[in-house]
């Protein structure tokens, strides 16, 4: 690698190290104050770094709380998709790559805790729902390029709308706050279902 490539890589991972020191800094002190007493000041304070330097990252406290940034499931829902064996079907591609992503997630320090402040914290919930419609959005994509249809077809949209549906039914039944509660089986019962047609039990 040349030196200035050499440079750039340590540039992007220490951008990468200040977001994630924000991130967990913010989802800390809101878990230990609650969001309305928690300012950008105390989060910068906690991360070590400037209100400017915050900026360059976020637009706002919750922001930094709902931090998503797709690296942290393996890169883009869309392309995960795309890449399943070719001999998968297309809800079976989705399933899984879904599953590889959240697998992903829950080895992230902060995951479980920012599904707690999202249940704790209402007014937090409108900006989750935005991150929902952009991964709703990425699995009609991903079903699309296996398909060879394109994402505003029915049946990418249907199919996505479906596996949305039964991801967010999974993560509702989940309870991040017990070890016992297994997301990842949660989340396979659920698709199981839907790939029967929601035969009756």
């Amino acid at each position: 690698m040349s030196s200035v490539g050499a440079d750039v890589g340590l540039r992007e991972r220490k951008k990468q190290q200040t977001r994630e020191a924000l991130h967990r800094a913010a989802i800390h002190l809101y878990l230990e104050r609650g969001p309305d007493s928690v300012t950008v000041n105390d989060i910068c304070a906690a991360a070590g770094v400037s209100r400017r330097t915050f900026f360059n990252y976020f637009d706002s406290k919750d922001d930094a709380v709902l931090d998503w940034n797709e690296e942290q499931s393996g890169g883009s829902l869309a392309e995960r998709i795309a890449a399943r064996p070719a001999d998968a079907d297309p809800l079976q591609a989705v399933h899984q790559a879904i599953r590889a992503g959240i697998r992903r997630l829950l080895e992230h320090p902060t995951w479980r805790e920012r599904q707690q402040l999202v249940r704790q914290n209402p007014r937090l919930a409108p900006m989750a729902f935005a991150n929902n419609r952009r991964t709703q959005a990425s699995i009609a994509e991903g079903v699309a390029r296996r398909t060879g249809l394109t994402a505003d077809d029915l049946y990418p949209r249907a199919l996505a709308g479906a596996a949305h549906a039964v991801t967010r039914t999974a993560l509702a039944q989940w309870n991040p706050e017990d070890p016992g509660s297994e997301l990842l089986a949660i989340l396979d019962t659920s698709f199981e279902m839907l790939a029967s047609g929601f035969a009756a039990p």
